[in-house]
């Protein structure tokens, strides 16, 4: 068997500029692909939005497209929530409920989950809570996908008139 004279020669070290590039670059690329897996939106929950809020009530907006299950594990959420530490809502983007309260900034709170965006802004809720207009107030009840009640001793939570869960809070508060 023949060799060829490029056979013969040893192999060349790759320049430290190289080495220092490719180490880079696959470095960048695991930096990439553990930020994404890390900040990756959480997927058993629909996407939601804290649209108004007027002290304890809340109203939150999730597509049209979603599901009664994925409202339901949106609530249980909230109940995992409500039964941990609560100063977890303030990263569910919810404003603190009972800021002057001594025992803390979320004792009590009434979330109201819609998919029609309109029924959820500022407007609709305070006309609902004011409840002057009978007709406001109908059309903003009959539009609730869900509703998440939490006060300091007890939690409630309903789709239409199936109730999800009711009672005592365990641990948490």
């Amino acid at each position: 068997m023949e060799t060829s004279p490029a056979d013969n020669q040893p192999e060349k070290p790759l320049d430290p500029l190289v080495k220092t590039a490719l180490t880079i670059c696959i470095g960048l690329i695991v930096m990439t692909v553990v930020g994404m897996i890390l900040t990756a939106p959480d997927r058993s929950i629909p996407p939601y939005s804290v649209i108004a809020q007027n002290g304890e009530h809340v109203t939150i907006h999730v597509p049209s497209r979603t599901t009664d299950p994925e409202i339901e594990a949106l609530l249980v959420r909230f109940q995992v929530v409500g039964q941990g530490n609560r100063g977890d809502f303030a990263h569910r983007k919810i404003s603190s409920t009972t800021a002057a309260d001594p025992a803390g900034p979320y004792q009590r709170m009434t979330l109201y989950i819609f998919d029609d965006l309109g029924l959820a802004d500022a407007s609709s809720l305070n006309e609902y809570i004011k409840g002057s207009d009978p007709l406001a107030r109908s059309s903003f009840e009959r539009g609730i996908r869900g509703v998440y009640r939490l006060t300091a001793e007890t939690e409630f939570a309903a789709m239409g008139n199936r109730i999800l869960f009711q009672g005592k809070v365990r641990g948490g508060g």
